[in-house]
């Protein structure tokens, strides 16, 4: 996925478990960090993706792989 290449490792560990529908606190303690560093983490990826929530991002990669399917 294009939109990927501009995160850091650590922001697409997170983004692959937001995609796994993970919350906040699941996602900290999966990766052993404080649930302010997730949140950092993820505002990193909103703006880099260029999105504003969780949901939205969500839909975005839903759009993403249904044109990579369609295509």
């Amino acid at each position: 996925m294009e939109m990927l290449q501009y995160l850091s490792d650590r922001e697409i560990q997170v983004f692959r478990l937001i995609i796994k529908g993970k919350q906040n606190r699941e996602i900290a303690s999966e990766l052993f960090i404080s649930e302010r560093t997730v949140k950092f983490h993820c505002a990193n990826i909103y703006t880099k993706v260029g999105v504003k929530n969780r949901i939205e991002l969500i839909f975005t990669v839903q759009q993403e792989l249904a044109k990579n399917i369609i295509c």
